[in-house]
């Protein structure tokens, strides 16, 4: 029998490198940051104080660690992209609203196709600290607003300030701290469903929408809404536009659908008379089955027109008609900026136009005097 080379046993020592490896090419440990101790680590891995010494040696002599005297061990911050993917931070606002996964999903696909990874956090205020975190830990950031920008402390609007990484405001303008950003400007998009509506005979229309308090003020979390307000009060002044009987404060983690359902029970009365109803899309079914508990039919008796954009909304039955701002195209150019800022750090700030689209779908048809309750 041929002798065999015997197999080469893996050491504890590169047992160790793989493992630390494996964390910096999966994006646990990031560019530029700090490892934990190393007691602390070595506990970790299971291994001992000396085995992780002689590992992280190997990794800071092959480049991928760096040793500051009295500071500690990071990651390098030149590591090449096949050693490491680079990670974009998400700061999205911790209230429940079902687009949220729909804009991870896209954001992580978006992410996948340019070989990045994405890191997602949810925060209530910009105060949380998980936000500054994150940003030290991520080679770019996309910004999501969570509160009136003018609310934001100094010492975070400062450090997103800075040239060191790319960051997007998603979803607003970023002219607060002076970077890029993508969301929807007002275009004549918007008045395609308007315009549908008033072409329908449609002159008494009601807002349902929620309204939560910031800083002793009501305000509307579903801004977009405000657009086609607007556009009604400047293109159709015959049109009454109601943004009051229905728009009740609601804590954000409040179950909406609950109460909206439950208003149009108790408002049934009021609602006589009105033939059209514009809300945000994620209200859609507390909407349809609160018409419906009072006799109203859609789109029979009484028309919706919805705001956002779902995936699944075109399983809806019925399919409502629906102005969205999309949020596939959203997450593909926020990649686009941070690409576009890593290849051009010294550029403007760039602004980019969301893709907007409009779809009649089947809950909207020509204006008539609804049925009352009871009859």
């Amino acid at each position: 029998m041929e002798n065999q080379t015997p197999k080469r046993r893996r050491t504890k020592s590169v047992h160790t490198r793989e493992w630390i490896e494996n964390e910096i090419r999966i994006g646990n440990f990031t560019r530029g940051t700090a490892l934990p101790p190393e007691h602390e680590l070595a506990e970790q891995i299971g291994v001992s104080y000396m085995t992780l010494r002689k590992a992280v040696a190997e990794l800071i002599a092959d480049g991928l660690l760096e040793r500051a005297r009295g500071c500690g061990v990071f990651v390098s911050s030149e590591i090449p992209e096949q050693k490491a993917q680079r990670v974009l931070g998400l700061v999205m606002p911790a209230w429940s609203a079902p687009e949220n996964l729909d804009t991870i999903m896209y954001f992580s696909k978006a992410c996948e196709e340019v070989g990045w990874l994405l890191k997602v956090i949810y925060v209530r205020q910009w105060e949380d600290r998980s936000i500054l975190d994150l940003y030290e830990a991520c080679d770019a950031l996309a910004l999501m607003p969570i509160q009136e920008t003018g609310n934001m402390p100094r010492y975070l609007s400062e450090k997103l300030r800075s040239p060191d990484k790319p960051v997007v405001v998603t979803g607003g303008s970023a002219d607060f701290i002076g970077r890029d950003g993508i969301f929807y400007r007002e275009n004549s998009e918007l008045e395609k469903p308007c315009d549908r509506l008033y072409s329908l005979g449609h002159r008494r229309i009601l807002l349902i929408d929620q309204l939560i308090r910031r800083h002793g003020k009501s305000t509307t979390i579903h801004t977009g809404l405000k657009g086609i307000e607007a556009v009604f009060h400047r293109k159709y002044p015959d049109v009454e536009y109601n943004n009051t009987l229905m728009t009740p404060e609601i804590p954000v983690f409040e179950f909406v659908q609950d109460v909206i359902r439950g208003m149009i029970l108790e408002k049934q009365t009021e609602l006589a008379g009105y033939t059209a109803v514009v809300c945000p899309l994620s209200f859609f079914w507390a909407v349809v089955s609160g018409l419906r508990d009072i006799d109203l039919r859609v789109p029979e008796d009484m028309s919706v027109l919805t705001f956002g954009d779902r995936r699944e909304a075109k399983f809806y039955c019925p399919r409502p008609a629906v102005f969205s701002c999309l949020l596939e195209d959203q997450a593909y150019r926020t990649v686009e900026l941070v690409l576009r800022r890593i290849a051009a750090p010294d550029a403007p700030p760039a602004e980019f136009q969301t893709a907007s689209r409009f779809i009649e779908g089947e809950t909207i048809a020509a204006a008539k005097t609804p049925k009352r309750s009871g009859n």
